[in-house]
């Protein structure tokens, strides 16, 4: 059997890389947001298990199973492909971090397989984005599942993604037409000129007083 064949069909791959970072870090530049584009493709919008999204080359995600910050598994469709593809995150407590895992199955040959490794190797290989940050080891005593801390809070926004990866998703995403668009300020009210009076609405006039009956005379 060829290497990284299934038994029933079809091929796998899988690649994986240490880093020196906490999980909580390392699932928001891999498992969410734009940090996808680093091995899926980029989307947006934050899915739930069973959600669906498309990417900008027209493939169609739907989430099979999400369980931050440890792993993410997504099916992958396109009307050419004869079956589906499954692809899975995982994210791994190690001794000086974690380990970002990257697998995926249904894989039509070997080059196609040869194909996801070597994107998936310059992906992790060149992930920089928390390169020198301090971290704090504690392998005697993991929180939940992981030896490693972060010493700051985690950040609020996602690592800003590569450089040359940043521009790919921008073009994609001016192709297909969703690249983010700025939103007008809404239209603030014009200052009255001077001299300008203001108009007000005409009041309608009053109808005449309606005249009283004179009283009747007693006999």
């Amino acid at each position: 059997m060829s290497t990284g064949r299934l038994a029933g069909g079809g091929f796998q791959a899988g690649v994986r890389r240490s880093f020196a970072v906490g999980s909580e870090m390392a699932w928001s530049a891999w498992g969410e947001g734009m940090g996808l584009a680093r091995w899926v493709g980029a989307y947006r919008q934050p899915l739930g298990e069973g959600e669906q999204a498309s990417l900008p080359d027209g493939t169609r995600v739907t989430v099979v199973r999400r369980v931050p910050p440890r792993q993410l598994r997504l099916r992958l469709e396109r009307d050419e492909w004869p079956k589906a593809r499954t692809v899975q995150l995982r994210v791994l407590p190690s001794v000086h971090g974690v380990i970002v895992a990257l697998h995926a199955e249904g894989l039509r040959d070997e080059a196609e397989r040869e194909q996801f490794l070597a994107q998936w190797t310059h992906a992790l290989e060149g992930w920089e984005a928390f390169s020198g940050r301090e971290v704090t080891v504690s392998p005697a005593k993991s929180p939940k599942g992981s030896s490693v801390e972060d010493k700051d809070t985690p950040a609020s926004e996602p690592p800003a993604l590569e450089p040359g990866l940043a521009r790919q998703v921008r073009s994609d995403q001016k192709k297909t037409g969703t690249a983010k668009k700025a939103v007008p300020a809404a239209k603030r009210a014009s200052p009255l000129k001077k001299g300008a009076v203001t108009k007000r609405a005409p009041s309608q006039k009053k109808g005449p007083a309606k005249k009283k009956a004179p009283p009747r005379s007693r006999k």
